[in-house]
């Protein structure tokens, strides 16, 4: 009998560099480091109802200073008030208070949710409150909260002691979270975050996605991943081969809707309840199904990530692959360690010792945080946008240990980009997914970026397949999350039927955009690029393939501002598709990887405006590239 020898995947293979390898070699000094965090980067600075109704009341409070405290006492205000130490003083105790409440009206306005500190020395509204003035001011809240259609939740209370001048001050404290509930009457916009659901080979990605969307307790023998799996092959080897979006309903108090009850099928029914929907993207962790998602993680645009980690596994193989792809497109993740019900006490110390060392490197710069309790849960879910904090829970999907604060983190996760102001500017829609439904005709599935979409509204799709251009196609009707709705916003995930559009016509990486934004394709493009790892040097005529939101294709390097690359470099480079011209968005942070190399970068013009000269390449430099190996042309399924 004849023995047939495979050959180790690259990914796999022992000793070679990955990208969470690349991320912890850069050091300080590097120029690929300051790519990593730089904060000039488009939506890094995108201020949250939860940053903005909890940060610091002066911008030398930052979160991530504060993410060794304990008990979350890191909050702040909508609008200004006296810094720590300071007593509100009676003759300014109604001015802060009607400044505050203004705020609140404005973010509900704007986000639907805020998590409140009342009366903490660095929280919302006035400080040194007693327990009376206390709840005369969440009475006042309620009634703002009221007039928008609006919930108050009572999270928890507390006392705290502040050090002022005079002596010690007993603060009372309380934690509420105001959110609006499903309007009766005109569009339904529940609050909508996506959270990528990532990790390496049956470390219980899909496991923690059934317990949390079916509230059941998994059997350790599969039965809670059996219930999200979409093909049967899945079901049979117990492994995602495919990107599936799941549904955590949510109501306006923070109750989970979905019971043991909920499927797939019925979502729409749940959804209609929910004044908040977590939609978890579950992604593969076989290392084959890589590029899937990698496309995941870029196409369905993330506001964060949930690394799951095998307890009894550690950070080995396509955890750190996972995490690496996570942490370099800047998507703020948080950790889930799994299975600590059949962990030995010494094995889960090494995995959570070795996860704090990947994350205390230069090029990651995270502040690892063991949340243990429900004071933990509140301060990370208000420093998660800051993308300073890495929260990590201990769980277990049979005991159900550690779940309860999952969910609460869940509840108070607020949206990283500040939607409500998008959706007056140009529709813009993004296809990360094409069906032909019989009797419905052609459906695209992705996710609305800016605008608002509505029926029998005539939108330029493209770039088209043949010749680039961009074409007018008019929607018929509109599903969100298996509900026909009149309406769909900046920030919903949606389904859109298309009228006369045949489905040969349609692929994914194509968009649906306003025809005032003026929409063209761009062959070429320049960008702000880091090298991770590399071999050798790159030069132009290097090529790689591109993961930039939803575009996946392979690029060459046409130009460049530097004679070559090499790792822990980084530059401006100008990159031409290597088949068709792709609709690129300017800002937007990217990922390249050609083999066992890896690399960041942002763009920062395309061809669609008009882009300037680069310096011509030293003499030399294009007569050959050092490294010529790239994939010729990788692009969507």
């Amino acid at each position: 009998m004849s023995h047939v020898k495979h050959s180790k995947h690259h990914l796999s293979a022992a000793g070679e560099p990955g990208w969470v390898d690349g991320l912890t070699s850069l050091k300080a000094g590097d120029a690929a480091t300051e790519l990593m965090t730089d904060p000039g980067e488009s939506g890094a600075s995108n201020a949250t109802p939860a940053a903005i109704a909890a940060g610091a009341r002066t911008s030398d409070d930052g979160a991530g200073g504060d993410a060794g405290g304990s008990g979350g006492e890191g909050g702040a205000a909508v609008g200004g008030g006296p810094k720590v130490g300071d007593v509100t003083r009676e003759e300014d105790y109604d001015a802060c208070i009607t400044a505050a409440l203004e705020g609140l009206a404005k973010e509900l306005d704007g986000c639907g949710e805020v998590v409140l500190e009342a009366g903490a020395p660095s929280g919302w509204g006035p400080v040194g409150l007693g327990a009376a003035k206390l709840g005369a001011l969440l009475a006042r809240v309620k009634d703002v909260a009221a007039a928008k259609s609006a919930v108050v939740t009572h999270i928890r209370e507390r006392t705290v002691g502040m050090q002022t001048p005079g002596g010690t001050v007993q603060c009372a404290v309380a934690d509420v979270l105001v959110r609006k509930q499903t309007e009766g009457d005109g569009p339904h916009t529940p609050i909508e975050v996506r959270v990528a659901i990532i990790g390496n080979v049956d470390s219980g990605k899909s496991t923690m996605v059934g317990v949390l969307t079916r509230s059941v307790l998994d059997d350790g023998r599969g039965a809670a991943r059996a219930k999200v799996f979409k093909h049967g092959h899945e079901e049979a080897t117990g492994r995602t081969s495919s990107i599936g979006q799941h549904t955590l309903c949510l109501d306006a108090h923070g109750s989970v809707l979905n019971d043991s009850m909920f499927r797939a099928h019925t979502c729409g029914e749940y959804v209609a309840r929910a004044a908040k929907v977590i939609t978890l993207v579950d992604l593969a962790g076989h290392e084959k199904y890589f590029r899937t998602t990698a496309y995941g993680l870029t196409g369905h645009l993330p506001d964060y990530a949930c690394l799951i980690v095998g307890a009894n596994m550690g950070v080995v193989g396509m955890c750190k692959e996972h995490m690496g792809v996570a942490l370099a497109l800047k998507v703020p993740v948080f950790f889930v360690i799994t299975k600590v019900d059949i962990c030995p006490d010494h094995i889960l110390k090494q995995t959570v010792t070795a996860l704090t060392a990947i994350l205390k490197k230069p090029g990651v710069r995270k502040k690892p945080f063991l949340v243990r309790n429900v004071d933990d849960v509140l301060l990370c879910a208000r420093c998660m946008s800051t993308d300073a904090l890495a929260p990590v829970f201990l769980t277990s999907s049979v005991t159900g240990k550690g779940l309860d604060l999952v969910r609460l983190f869940y509840n108070l996760l607020p949206q990283r980009t500040r939607w409500a102001e998008k959706r007056a500017a140009p529709a813009e829609f993004v296809i990360d997914e094409t069906f032909g439904v019989p009797g419905v005709g052609t459906v695209v599935a992705g996710t609305v970026k800016a605008g608002t979409i509505l029926p029998n509204m005539t939108l330029m799709m493209g770039p088209d397949i043949a010749d680039g251009s961009f074409k007018p196609v008019t929607v018929k009707s509109i599903h969100y999350k298996r509900m026909p709705v009149t309406q769909v916003g900046a920030g919903q995930t949606a389904a859109l039927a298309l009228k006369k559009v045949k489905r040969n016509a349609v692929r994914k990486g194509m968009v649906m955009v306003d025809e005032r934004a003026k929409p063209a394709a761009s062959w070429e493009f320049d960008a702000d690029i880091a090298i991770l790892t590399h071999a050798t040097t790159i030069q132009p005529r290097y090529q790689a393939v591109i993961h930039c939101e939803i575009i996946r294709q392979a690029a060459r390097v046409v130009a460049m501002d530097c004679e070559r690359l090499r790792s822990g470099d980084r530059a401006c480079v100008r990159f031409r598709f290597m088949q068709r011209p792709e609709y690129v968005p300017l800002n937007s942070r990217f990922v390249f990887r050609e083999g066992r190399t890896k690399g960041i970068g942002i763009v920062i013009g395309t061809q669609a405006e008009s882009l300037p000269p680069l310096p011509p390449p030293p003499a030399g430099a294009g007569a050959g590239a050092a490294s010529d190996t790239g994939q010729k042309g990788e692009d969507q399924d």
